[in-house]
């Protein structure tokens, strides 16, 4: 017998204009757009802050951003398959600023981010992001990369990225995109459930990321930069 109609994903080709130009389009659920929007527009360094958006308008699975420069014309970078599916930008880490230093992130916050992600809804992957004032902002998609480009999004347009973010947890997989992603986020600390690649390990060596990983009942182990932790709750 066929499947109800119920239990299908709900995925979606969504387009994202930039200043009237097609920028690029996505598959994802159809959850957040415009913070969706705002993410992949940070991860491209299109943007810096939400400070440099004029206007986001969504039109079903159109999102069309306007920013305070209309007349920069930005050509996303050419994407590459990954693993979790879907395209996405070159890891050039040549163009990543590095990390400023932070007030190191406590074992327990790391932990706590990794347990809002350790169990997905089957099919999807999880991502958790922690903000320094106690907010967490969380998305289920079919992808990491865009899940992750959401909470980001979703954390610019609250005024709260860059400059306060504390740790975002994965589920499954840490990659050099979540890596990159991250960083330009001004995330310190990225966390996963599960395995970690090794050009992930060595993006965040080079720009100063503390990149951690707890596998089922193992242990949290830290791969890269363990000086940005701390087991002191009141750092």
């Amino acid at each position: 017998m066929p499947e109800s109609e119920e239990s299908y994903l709900d995925e979606q080709a969504v387009s994202i204009y930039l200043n009237g130009r097609h920028f690029i389009s996505v598959m994802t659920l159809p959850d957040r757009l415009p913070a969706l929007a705002v993410g992949l527009l940070l991860g491209e360094q299109v943007i810096r802050t939400c400070a440099e958006i004029e206007s986001i308008l969504e039109e079903r699975a159109v999102v069309r951003v306007m920013t305070t420069d209309p007349y920069r014309v930005v050509i996303p970078r050419r994407g590459t398959v990954t693993g979790c599916g879907g395209a996405v930008s070159q890891v050039r880490e040549r163009r990543l600023p590095p990390l400023t230093p932070t007030r190191p992130v406590s074992i327990r916050e790391v932990e706590s981010a990794i347990g809002r992600v350790s169990r997905p809804p089957p099919g999807l992957f999880s991502v958790a992001l922690g903000t320094g004032d106690g907010r967490w902002f969380e998305s289920n998609d079919l992808g990491l990369a865009t899940a992750l480009a959401r909470v980001i999004g979703e954390a610019v347009m609250a005024g709260t990225v860059p400059g306060n973010a504390r740790v975002v947890a994965v589920s499954y997989r840490a990659t050099a995109e979540l890596v990159r992603s991250a960083v330009l986020a001004g995330v310190p600390v990225l966390a996963s459930t599960g395995p970690v690649t090794s050009l992930a390990v060595d993006l965040a060596h080079t720009t100063g990321l503390s990149l951690c990983s707890k596998r089922g009942s193992l242990g949290l182990s830290c791969h890269t930069h363990p000086d940005r932790l701390t087991w002191n709750d009141a750092s």
